[in-house]
């Protein structure tokens, strides 16, 4: 059985489009009501959700079709609009956040994450300041990976074993860290679907933004791997432009195109 990991950022309305100009990159935004229909559909189709926890465990390989549903970076439609939503349909996700980011501007608080995490949200990692981890050094890396974890345990009293790479960058060196402070698997943004009982450490994800088909979402939903041919194929054209030019002028490219700080 295919269980589909969807990747989420931001959650907006059609009001707040003009405001998260220069925040980051569009395509990984998703509006309110086509977020609203996909976790109505997942409903309907008796789809059971699962957070990245469950996924190491024997929930994972339950009869019926089950999909994990994460979030990056810990922006505020997050809490705002996301998470109402799943409340509605009792449904649960998980949210890797930038510890270092939270209760900045356009961010989530540590006082609405506690709820969250109290109704059995899952809380993990995305490091400390969303900095790509494949650029520091081992004791750089080191200190971003514990800090993160030590800062989110001690705020929520929530256990972190779990991490998702900023920006999507990997390297051997990450799982090395991570594996030494305690952390189980990784979230990257390599395509494809988990497989019960693989165990991980990297795990693949599918990225949801307004460019995704309702059509498509439910495939993917499904876990028909013939609809992740369009999105591995993207993906593998961004990572191809990445090795040619090297990754630092990639970033400055992408900054300069969406007018962001990361």
């Amino acid at each position: 059985m295919n269980i589909p990991i969807l990747m989420y950022h931001e959650i907006y309305t059609p009001e707040e489009r003009r405001g998260l100009q220069g925040l980051t990159n569009p395509a990984y935004n998703l509006q309110l009501d086509t977020f609203e229909r996909q976790i109505a559909w997942l409903a309907e189709n008796k789809v059971k959700t699962l957070t990245i926890e469950d996924l190491f465990s024997e929930k994972a390989v339950n009869d019926g079709q089950a999909i994990c549903l994460t979030f990056d970076d810990g922006w505020k439609g997050n809490y705002l609009h996301a998470y109402p939503v799943l409340l509605k349909h009792g449904f649960k996700a998980t949210f890797f956040v930038a510890a270092a980011l939270i209760g900045q501007e356009n961010y989530m608080t540590w006082e609405q994450l506690s709820p969250m995490y109290s109704s059995g949200m899952s809380i993990q990692s995305h490091g400390l300041t969303h900095r790509p981890l494949t650029t520091m050094k081992e004791e750089d890396l080191l200190f971003e990976l514990r800090e993160s974890r030590n800062i989110i345990e001690d705020k929520l009293s929530a256990r972190v074993s779990h991490l998702s790479l900023p920006h999507g960058q990997k390297d051997e060196k990450i799982w090395a860290v991570a594996k030494e402070i305690g952390y189980c698997s990784i979230c990257t943004s390599d395509v494809g679907f988990y497989i019960p009982g693989s165990w991980g450490p990297w795990l693949k994800r599918i990225i949801m933004g307004d460019d995704m088909s309702e059509n498509r979402f439910r495939r993917v939903a499904m876990g028909e791997s013939e609809a992740l041919r369009k999105i591995a194929a993207v993906k593998c054209l961004k990572d191809t432009l990445k090795k040619a030019i090297g990754f630092r002028t990639y970033r400055y490219l992408y900054r300069r195109v969406y007018g962001t700080r990361w």
